[in-house]
C-alpha cells in the first residue's frame, strides 16, 4: 500500500489555493494601506505589492493562508518584538494575519530575510504575491519555500535585469564633461535615445555625457517616465510588449503584453493611465498605471498614428497612418468614434475646444480644424518642416525642423513670435519641463541642446552632448 504523506499534501494545497488566490489579492487591503501610509508617509507600494522606502528599505509583503474577519489594519506582533512600525521591525504581523518581512542584508552582501525562528508560524503559512518582482538575488531559507509558490525570483544573472547592467561611465581625458545647469535643471536626468542605436543613453544634468547606458532588445520605440518617475515604460521596435522598469529597483518588474507592436504612447493629465497605439491593428489600448496591467483594448477606426489628448482630456485625438483620415474618439465611456477631416503628411496634432491642431510637414503651415463643421478654418504659414508641439496657456510652441520656433496664440490666433535657434542640422523634440517655464529644445543631427525660457524668451543655456539625441525624456531625480 502506498503511504501518504500527510504534510505534503498540506502543503500541495495550500500552495495550490494561494496561488489560485493570488491574481485577485495582489492589490494590498485597503486597511493595510492606510495603516503604512499612516506610519510610513513617504513609503511608495509598487503595483505588485513590495513596499520600498526613500532609504532604500523595501518590504516583501505576504498575502494569509487564513485570513481573520473584520481587520482594523492593527500590528498586533512585530520582530523585534514591541516596535512600531515606523521603527522598521524585520517582522510585521497584522490583525487579519496579513505580514510584512523587510529584506535586510546578510555579512556578505546578499539579500534575505530575518532568520525563520524569528518569523510568526502563520506568516510562514502564507504566500508571496505571484506577480511580485523581489529584488534581484535575494535569497529565502530553504524552509520557508512554500511561501513562494509559483514566484519567478530574479536572480542577479536574469535577464529580466539586462536593461539595468548599463555600460561602464564614459570617461572622456581631453576635455571637461561637467555642467552648471540652470537652476530648474539641477538634480534631474535625461534619458535620450538616438536613431540607431538599442541603447536608452542616460545622462545626468549637470553632464554632457552618459553616466551609463540601459540597453534594450531593439531600436526604442518610445521610452516613457511615469508614476513620478518611478517607473519607465519601454517599447521597443518588433516587440508586442511594454517593459515596466522599475527605477529604484533596477529591475524589469513587469511586461505588458498587448499581442501588438506598441508604437506611441500618451497619459492623461492625472498621470494614472497610459493610452498606447499600435502599428497593426485598428485599436488602442488603455493602461492602468496604477496596477500596470492593461485595462481596456477600444477597437477604433483606422490604424492610429500621432495620438493627442484634448486639453481638457474628453477626446482622444488621431490620424489613420493609412489615408489621412482624423478621427476623434470620445473618452467619457462610450468611445463614440467620429471622423473630422482628411489630412496629409500631418507631423504633430493637438486638440483644444471645438478645433483640432495639426502641422502640415509638407505645407510648412498649421491647420485649424473646427470639428463641428469639419473643415479647415484657418491657416498659419509656418517656418520649413513644423515637426512638434506644445500646448501651454492658450498657446502653441511649434518647433520646426528649420530650427525655429513659432509662437501661436490661440485666442486671437496671431503669430506672436519667431525664434530663431543657433543650430545646425535638424530640430526635433520640445520637451516642457513640468511647473516651469523652461523648453527643452533638441536637434537630431547636431550634438546639443537648448534650454530656452520662453516667458523671457532667451536661451538659458545651450548643453552639449556625446550622442545625437532623437527622443528625450526627463526624470525629476538623479540616478545612481
Amino acid at each position: 500500500m502506498m503511504k501518504i504523506n500527510i504534510k505534503t499534501i498540506t502543503a500541495f494545497l495550500l500552495v495550490y489555493f494561494l496561488t489560485a488566490m493570488s491574481s485577485y489579492a495582489t492589490k494590498l487591503p485597503a486597511y493595510i494601506l492606510q495603516t503604512i501610509k499612516t506610519d510610513l508617509p513617504k513609503a511608495d507600494i509598487r503595483f505588485d505589492g513590495l513596499v520600498t522606502l526613500p532609504d532604500g528599505t523595501v518590504y516583501l509583503p505576504v498575502l494569509p493562508s487564513n485570513p481573520k474577519r473584520n481587520p482594523s489594519g492593527k500590528v498586533v506582533s512585530t520582530y523585534p518584538a514591541n516596535k512600531k512600525l515606523s521603527q522598521l521591525p524585520d517582522v510585521v504581523l497584522f490583525d487579519s494575519n496579513f505580514a510584512l518581512l523587510k529584506v535586510i542584508k546578510t555579512k556578505d552582501g546578499k539579500l534575505t530575510v530575518t532568520d525563520t525562528k524569528n518569523i510568526p508560524f502563520i506568516v510562514k503559512t502564507g504566500l508571496f504575491p505571484q506577480d511580485m518582482l523581489v529584488p534581484p538575488g535575494l535569497i529565502i531559507p530553504e524552509d520557508m519555500q512554500i511561501m513562494m509558490g509559483d514566484l519567478k525570483i530574479a536572480l542577479q544573472n536574469s535577464s529580466v535585469n539586462e536593461i539595468f547592467k548599463g555600460s561602464a561611465e564614459i570617461k572622456q581625458a581631453k576635455e571637461d564633461t561637467k555642467i552648471i545647469p540652470v537652476p530648474y535643471m539641477a538634480g534631474k536626468t535625461l534619458l535620450v535615445t538616438t536613431l540607431d542605436s538599442k541603447l536608452i543613453n542616460v545622462i545626468p544634468t549637470d553632464s554632457t555625457v552618459p553616466k551609463f547606458t540601459l540597453k534594450l532588445d531593439n531600436l526604442p520605440k518610445f521610452v516613457q517616465p511615469v508614476c513620478d518617475d518611478k517607473y519607465i515604460l519601454v517599447a521597443a521596435a518588433g516587440k508586442t510588449y511594454i517593459d515596466v522598469a522599475d527605477v529604484a529597483q533596477e529591475v524589469l518588474a513587469k511586461k505588458i503584453d498587448l499581442s501588438f507592436q506598441p508604437t506611441e504612447i500618451i497619459l492623461n493629465k492625472d498621470k494614472d493611465k497610459a493610452f498606447v497605439a499600435v502599428g497593426d491593428d485598428q485599436s488602442v489600448f488603455l493602461i492602468d498605471l496604477k496596477t500596470m496591467a492593461l485595462q481596456e483594448k477600444i477597437k477604433i477606426k483606422g490604424y492610429p498614428k500621432n495620438i493627442a489628448l484634448s486639453d481638457d482630456n474628453k477626446y482622444l485625438v488621431y490620424m489613420d497612418k493609412n489615408t489621412g483620415d482624423i478621427y476623434t474618439l470620445a473618452l467619457d465611456g462610450t468611445y463614440l468614434n467620429k471622423y473630422v477631416y482628411n489630412a496629409s503628411n500631418v507631423s504633430k496634432i493637438a486638440m483644444k475646444g471645438n478645433c483640432i491642431y495639426l502641422l502640415s510637414r509638407t505645407e510648412n503651415e498649421l491647420q485649424v480644424i473646427d470639428t463641428e463643421i469639419k473643415d479647415i478654418i484657418y491657416k498659419q504659414p509656418l517656418a520649413q518642416k513644423p515637426v512638434d508641439m506644445q500646448l501651454i496657456d492658450n498657446k502653441l510652441y511649434i518647433l520646426c525642423a528649420s530650427n525655429e520656433l513659432d509662437v501661436f496664440r490661440l485666442d486671437d490666433y496671431v503669430l506672436e513670435n519667431q525664434v530663431r535657434f543657433p543650430a545646425q542640422g535638424f530640430s526635433k523634440k520640445l520637451v516642457h519641463v513640468p511647473n516651469t517655464n523652461i523648453l527643452l529644445i533638441t536637434n537630431v543631427s547636431d550634438k546639443r541642446y537648448f534650454v530656452y525660457d520662453y516667458e523671457k524668451n532667451i536661451i538659458l543655456q545651450t548643453v552639449k552632448t556625446s550622442v545625437f539625441i532623437n527622443d528625450l525624456q526627463l526624470l525629476n531625480k538623479r540616478l545612481k
